[in-house]
C-alpha cells in the first residue's frame, strides 16, 4: 500500500512539474531563512548560561539617580559592595568583584605581547564562573598580590612551546607570576578575557588598598549568587540598606541583573565595558518575528498551492471513489504527499542554511548543521514545524475532497467552490500583510541608521588620526612626541586629551553656584584634554573662551561646560560662574561648548564638564589634511623615533566612531536579507496561484477575445482581484508595521518621527512596492492568457 501511495505521489509531482518544483522552492527558501534565523536567536539565547547554576548568579549594577545624570544605569557598584553583602546576608553564597585593565602589555624578557582584554579579578572568580582551568587548577596562588592566570592561546601566543606555569612577566614595571592556564571556551559569555589579574594589593599599594576596602566611588564590577533565585528582591533590598547605611549616596539604587540577562538586556547600561559584544533583546524580539512572517509566508505558499492545484486532481478522487476507495486513504494519500513535500524542502533547505549561513552574519563559527547536530532538540522542533506545514497544507484538500459527492466531482463542481476560493483570497491576503510589514520595517530602519550617522554631531569625526597612550610607559615622552608632530604641515594640530566621543566618560560630583541645598547632589560626565583639542575635532565655543596657555591659572582654576550644562543647571549666562568640586575646591567656568555627541544616539546628551589638562594624557588626536598615506608614513617615523621599543598603532576615529552603529547596521543587513528573501518566496506562490488562475479562466477569456474583448481587458480581468488583496493587504500591515516600528526605534533619544511628511510617504512607498512587486508576477501569466489564441482553449467546446 505503502508503495503505491508514494508511486501514486511521484507520478503527480512529475505531472504537476512546474507547481512543484514552485512549492519546494518557496518552502525550502522559507524554512532555510526560518532555520537560521532560529540558530542566530538561540546562540543570543545562550549566553553565560554553560556557567553552573547560572540562574542563581546575578551581576550587580547601580542605578544613578543623581542630578545632572539622564542615562542612569550603569553597570558598576561600589568596591566592597560585594565582599560586605557576602559577609553580612546569609542568602549569599558566593561574590566576587572585577576591574578592567583593558589592552595590557607584558614583556618576557626581551619578548613584548599584548593581552588584548586584561582584567583584574579574585579567586573566588572561579566560584561563580565555570572556566575551566587546563593548568593550575588551584586557585589559591592567584589569592596573592601579583599573579596571573592567562588564556590557553595567550599562554602560547607568550610562550611559544614553553610551559607557562611558574613564569614571571613584567607588567608596568612590577613582576608577575603565571598561576593558571584558561581551556579556550567555544561557549559563549558576556565576559570575555585573556589575561586575569589578581586584584589584591602589596602593602605599598596602600592607596589601591584604601580603595578596595571603602563604600567611595563607583567602579567595580561585581557579582554575587543567591541561594534561591526567588529571593534576589529581598538580597538587593537588604544591599541597598547596608550601602546606605555606610554613607553611601541615597541617589545610588544597587539593583540585581541575572547573569542570563546580561548579553540582551544591558543596551541602555552604560560603565560597561567588561560587557562584550553585547546584544539587544529587542533586535532578537524582531528577528523571531521575521523568522515567524517567513515560515508564515512560506507556509501560506504551500497550502495555497497545494488548495489550488487540489481541485485540478478533482476527477481522480471522483474516479477513486466510484472505484471503492475509502475516505480514509484518500485523506492518507493527500496527506502523505503534502508532508513528502514538505520534508524535501526541509532537506533542501538544510543545504541552503549549509551554503548561505557564512554571508548573513548569524553571530556563529562553523558549520550550522554541526550547530543543528549538537542541539538535537532544535533539530526536533525544525522536523515538528515541517511536519505540522504538511498536515495543514494537506488536510484541507485532503478533507474536502474525501467528502465531496463523486458525482458533483466529476461534473467539475469543486473547482467552483466558494470555501476553496475564500481561503486563497485570505492566504494571499495575510503573505503580502507579512511582506508589507517587513518592507515597511527595512525602510524605516534603513531611514533611522541613516538619521543618526548623518546627524551633526557637534565635532567633525574625518579626517582625524589616534593613539591610545594608556601604557605607562609611553607618558614620559608624549609631550616631545606632540611637539614633533605639529611641525609638519600635514597636521594641521595635535591634541593630548583622557578620551574620545564614543568611549565611555567618567562622572564626577559638582555643586553649581547658586542651585538650591536639597539640589547639590550633581554628577555629570567629565573630560580632560589640552588647548588644542576643540580645534582638532572641529568644536564651537558659543560663549566665553578655550583654554589657553597664555592663562596660567587654567589647570587649577578654570572649567569648560557645555550647553546641556548651562540647560540643565537653568543659568542664562554660564560665563563667571562658579562649580565646587568635591574636595571643595572652586572653579570658575570660562566658556561653554556647543552640545557634541560623546555617547551613542540611545542616550541624550549629558552635562559634561571639561578639564585643561596641558599634560600627557591617555590619548593623541590629531587631524590630518588630504595626503593620507604620506602623513601615516610621517606619524610612523616619529613614533618609531621616540617609542622604538613599542608597536606604532593607530585608528582613524571615524572608522572607531563608527563601530557604535555595528550591531545597528548588522541588525539592518539582516532584517533586509530577509524580506527580500520573503517576498521572493510571497511572489513564488503568487505566480503560480496566478498561473493555476489563469488556466481556470483560459477558456472564459476565449470566449471574451471572440465577443471583442481586448488583450488590456483581458490583463485587467486577471489583475484586479490580485490588486484588491494585495491594497487590502496593505491596509491591514500599515498599523501592524507602525507599532512594530516604533516599539525598536523607542530605545533611540534621537529618531525619525514616524507621522512626518516623509514617513508617510514611507508607508505609502512601501505599499507602492508591493503592489508592483505583485502586479509584475501576475503579469507574465495574466499577458500570456489574454494573447493566447481562443481557438485553442475553445476546441473542446
Amino acid at each position: 500500500m505503502l508503495k503505491n501511495y508514494i508511486k501514486v505521489a511521484l507520478r503527480g509531482f512529475s505531472k504537476n512539474k512546474s507547481a512543484t518544483i514552485i512549492n519546494i522552492a518557496g518552502l525550502s527558501i522559507g524554512l532555510a531563512c526560518f532555520i537560521m534565523i532560529f540558530v542566530y536567536v538561540q546562540v543570543e539565547l545562550s549566553y553565560d548560561t554553560f556557567h553552573k547554576d547560572y540562574e542563581k548568579i546575578y551581576r550587580v549594577t547601580t542605578i544613578d539617580q543623581a542630578l545632572g545624570v539622564s542615562s542612569n544605569n550603569v553597570g558598576i557598584t561600589n568596591p566592597i559592595m560585594t565582599v560586605e553583602a557576602k559577609n553580612n546576608l546569609s542568602e549569599i553564597t558566593a561574590s566576587t568583584r572585577m576591574l578592567n585593565n583593558g589592552r595590557t602589555r607584558m614583556e618576557n624578557g626581551d619578548d613584548v605581547t599584548y593581552a588584548e582584554n586584561a582584567k583584574y579579578g579574585e579567586s573566588s572568580f572561579f566560584e561563580l564562573f565555570n572556566f575551566p582551568l587546563l593548568e593550575g587548577s588551584d586557585t589559591a596562588k592567584f589569592n596573592a598580590p601579583r599573579k596571573l592566570i592567562m588564556t590557553e592561546a595567550l599562554a602560547k601566543k607568550t610562550f611559544k612551546k614553553d610551559k607557562a606555569i611558574g613564569k614571571v612577566l613584567r607588567i608596568d614595571d612590577e613582576d608577575w607570576e603565571v598561576v593558571g592556564v584558561m581551556k579556550d571556551s567555544e561557549e559563549k559569555s558576556h565576559l570575555e578575557m585573556d589575561l586575569l589579574m589578581s586584584i589584591y594589593p602589596t602593602q605599598a599599594d596602600s592607596s589601591f588598598s584604601q580603595y578596595l576596602n571603602g563604600w567611595a566611588g563607583l567602579g567595580m564590577l561585581g557579582y554575587i549568587k543567591i541561594n534561591d533565585p526567588s529571593h534576589a528582591e529581598s538580597v538587593e533590598r537588604k544591599m541597598n540598606e547596608l550601602a546606605h547605611s555606610n554613607d553611601v549616596p541615597d541617589f545610588w539604587i544597587t539593583k540585581l541583573q541575572p547573569l542570563a540577562d546580561a548579553h540582551l538586556k544591558s543596551s541602555g547600561i552604560l560603565f560597561d565595558g567588561n560587557n562584550a559584544n553585547k546584544g539587544d533583546i529587542v533586535y532578537v524580539y524582531s528577528l523571531s518575528a521575521i523568522a515567524l512572517f517567513v515560515i508564515l509566508i512560506a507556509a501560506f505558499n504551500f497550502m495555497n498551492l497545494a488548495t489550488a492545484k487540489s481541485s485540478t486532481r478533482a476527477k481522480e478522487v471522483g474516479v477513486r471513489k466510484v472505484m471503492g476507495a475509502q475516505k480514509q486513504s484518500l485523506v492518507t494519500q493527500h496527506l502523505g504527499e503534502s508532508i513528502l513535500l514538505c520534508f524535501i524542502s526541509m532537506i533542501i533547505a538544510l543545504l541552503l542554511c549549509l551554503l548561505g549561513s557564512p554571508y548573513m552574519n548569524l553571530g556563529f563559527e562553523g558549520n550550522i548543521l554541526l550547530h543543528l547536530i549538537s542541539n538535537p532538540g532544535l533539530l526536533i522542533l525544525i522536523v515538528l514545524i515541517t511536519l505540522a506545514i504538511g498536515v495543514l497544507a494537506g488536510i484541507y484538500p485532503a478533507f474536502v475532497l474525501s467528502n465531496f459527492n463523486s458525482i458533483n466531482i466529476l461534473r467539475g463542481k469543486f473547482q467552483t467552490s466558494r470555501s476553496g476560493i475564500l481561503l486563497r483570497k485570505i492566504l494571499v491576503v495575510l503573505q503580502f500583510v507579512a511582506s508589507v510589514t517587513l518592507i515597511i520595517a527595512t525602510l524605516f530602519i534603513t531611514r533611522q541608521l541613516e538619521f543618526i550617522k548623518n546627524k551633526n554631531l557637534g565635532f567633525s569625526k574625518d579626517q582625524v588620526l589616534t593613539i591610545q597612550m594608556n601604557d605607562p610607559g609611553l607618558s614620559q615622552n608624549m609631550a616631545a612626541f606632540r611637539d614633533k608632530l605639529d611641525q609638519y604641515d600635514q597636521i594641521t594640530a595635535v591634541s593630548m586629551s583622557n578620551n574620545m566621543p564614543g568611549r565611555t566618560f567618567g562622572r564626577t560630583g559638582v555643586t553649581p553656584e547658586g542651585v538650591p541645598e536639597e539640589e547639590e547632589n550633581w554628577i555629570v560626565s567629565a573630560l580632560s584634554f589640552d588647548e588644542n583639542y576643540l580645534d582638532v575635532m572641529d568644536m564651537e565655543i558659543v560663549e566665553g573662551r578655550n583654554y589657553s596657555k597664555e592663562f596660567g591659572t587654567d589647570q587649577q582654576e578654570a572649567i569648560l561646560v557645555n550647553e546641556a550644562f548651562v540647560e540643565q543647571v537653568g543659568w542664562d549666562e554660564a560665563v563667571g560662574k562658579k562649580l565646587t568640586m568635591g574636595n571643595n575646591q572652586e572653579r570658575t567656568i570660562v566658556g561653554v561648548v556647543k552640545n557634541f555627541h560623546f555617547a551613542s544616539m540611545r542616550h541624550a546628551i549629558e552635562p559634561l564638564i571639561m578639564f585643561y589638562n596641558p599634560g600627557p594624557n591617555g590619548n593623541i588626536s590629531m587631524r590630518i589634511k588630504s595626503d593620507i598615506s604620506e602623513t601615516v608614513s610621517q606619524v610612523a617615523g616619529v613614533w618609531n623615533e621616540v617609542y622604538p621599543d613599542y608597536p606604532f598603532e593607530y585608528q582613524f576615529f571615524d572608522e572607531e566612531f563608527a563601530q557604535m552603529f555595528q550591531a545597528d547596521e548588522e541588525f539592518s543587513e539582516l532584517v533586509m536579507n530577509f524580506t527580500w528573501l520573503a517576498i521572493f518566496i510571497a511572489c513564488l506562490g503568487l505566480f503560480g496561484l496566478s498561473a493555476y488562475m489563469a488556466e481556470q479562466r483560459r477558456k472564459e477569456i476565449g470566449i471574451r477575445k471572440v465577443l471583442g474583448s481586448s488583450v488590456k481587458q483581458a490583463v485587467v480581468l486577471l489583475s484586479k482581484e490580485f490588486v484588491l488583496l494585495i491594497m487590502i493587504a496593505n491596509i491591514i500591515a500599515f498599523p501592524l508595521s507602525y507599532l512594530a516600528v516604533k516599539s525598536w526605534i523607542g530605545d533611540f533619544q534621537y529618531k525619525i518621527d514616524l507621522l512626518s511628511g516623509s514617513a508617510l510617504l514611507t508607508f505609502a512607498l512601501a505599499g507602492v512596492i508591493a503592489l508592483t512587486i505583485g502586479l509584475f508576477t501576475v503579469s507574465y501569466q495574466s499577458i500570456a492568457a489574454a494573447v493566447a489564441n481562443p481557438v485553442n482553449s475553445l476546441r473542446s467546446e
